[in-house]
């Protein structure tokens, strides 16, 4: 599926196919084209070229309110005269043919149990918190009985304990409801726990699909390994060279060699242009936990955040960052040992796509000092 606007491409050959009751996420940054996505979903967008088909039916020429398709918005759309009960029970209102006061009143009931949301029927929007009007919200789109439900960033007005709280109720709500859901978000900590399956967009195009287990161990290239995991992974830049017919990447103070047979051959395509290496910061190890390595960098700053500690550190005039456990104090500018823990690196091409990913291969060695000949 392709759209345009004007000349913007917004959507560029999208192909995607979600399972009936999965959770699906649509990973992103802003402008990626997922709420793009969800409105030619629901037939708010018609595609410049391809279809959209439910349940094995092409929908594409059909108008929004006979796709089966309920959508809750980035932003909440609550009547604010009303009561939570009447917001929740207005779609049902609207339906054709529209079921009786009392199925209506069930439904009602039934949708504010399952958010648990029933002690606030009687109550109006002004009189709820945020993570409240979130389940009403929710509940508005979830009253009517759809074969696929929507969600267009839903979580992101909320405060960040809210969000951690609303994930959880998402994840149970979707187990009860065995519906197909679809959820936008440009948060991967909201797609990694609540997704079957992500997909990862970027300029309108899929960079990836594929399990949150998957996409976090072997991702696809390196804008996908820079978008799951916060801090983002390190990118080193390194130089492909052969020596004595081995070849190895190399960078001014460290070195990869042994490099797997699987990538010698487009490693050597990248002969005299260069290669990244992709450490995460969680595989960046320091004083004691570095063992004898002979690689030392400068503390550059150090971001203390309770479970966990940040440390931003000097690599040959760039900063890498590693993610540590709490309780060592590190110090601006004092020299550690320094160790990666290539059992998790990847290994990206000149044009970004995925060269190799260890996945717990433990083959790579890094060399510390000067490249030979240097």
């Amino acid at each position: 599926m392709s759209k345009r606007f004007g000349s913007i491409q917004a959507l560029d050959d999208v192909s995607l196919h979600v399972a009936h009751q999965e959770f699906f996420c649509v990973l992103g940054p802003p402008g990626a084209g997922k709420t793009t996505l969800l409105r030619s979903i629901i037939g708010l967008e018609h595609p410049d070229a391809g279809t959209v088909e439910i349940g094995g039916h092409d929908v594409t020429g059909s108008e929004p309110g006979k796709r089966s398709v309920g959508i809750v918005f980035q932003n909440l759309a609550l009547y604010p005269d009303k009561t939570v009960a009447k917001n929740l029970g207005f779609p049902l209102r609207q339906q054709s043919p529209r079921p009786s006061a009392a199925e209506r009143d069930a439904r009602v009931r039934e949708i504010a149990r399952l958010l648990r949301i029933e002690p606030l029927l009687n109550r109006r929007p002004a009189h709820l918190s945020g993570g409240e009007r979130q389940r009403v919200a929710i509940g508005r789109a979830l009253v009517r009985l759809h074969d696929v439900y929507l969600f267009d960033e839903p979580l992101s007005a909320l405060d960040a304990l809210l969000r951690v709280e609303m994930r959880a109720e998402l994840k149970h709500l979707q187990r009860n409801l065995e519906k197909t859901l679809i959820y936008v978000t440009h948060d991967h900590v909201e797609a990694m726990s609540l997704a079957d399956r992500i997909c990862v967009l970027a300029g309108g195009r899929v960079q990836q699909v594929t399990s949150p287990q998957e996409i976090y161990r072997r991702p696809a290239n390196k804008l996908v390994a820079w978008t799951i995991g916060s801090p983002p992974i390190n990118l080193i830049e390194m130089n492909v060279v052969e020596n004595d017919g081995q070849l190895s990447l190399d960078h001014a103070e460290i070195r990869i060699g042994s490099l797997p047979d699987g990538t010698l051959d487009p490693l050597r395509a990248l002969m005299g242009s260069g290669a990244t290496l992709g450490v995460r910061p969680e595989a960046v190890m320091l004083g004691r936990d570095a063992g004898d390595s002979r690689l030392a960098c400068r503390v550059i700053a150090v971001e203390p955040l309770g479970p966990e500690t940040i440390v931003d550190l000097e690599l040959h005039g760039q900063v890498i960052k590693a993610l540590t456990p709490p309780g060592v104090a590190y110090r601006p500018d004092e020299r550690l040992p320094v160790a990666f823990d290539l059992g998790t690196a990847h290994i990206f091409g000149g044009d970004g796509a995925t060269v190799y990913s260890a996945d717990g291969d433990q083959s790579l060695v890094l060399h510390v000092g000067a490249p030979p000949n240097e």
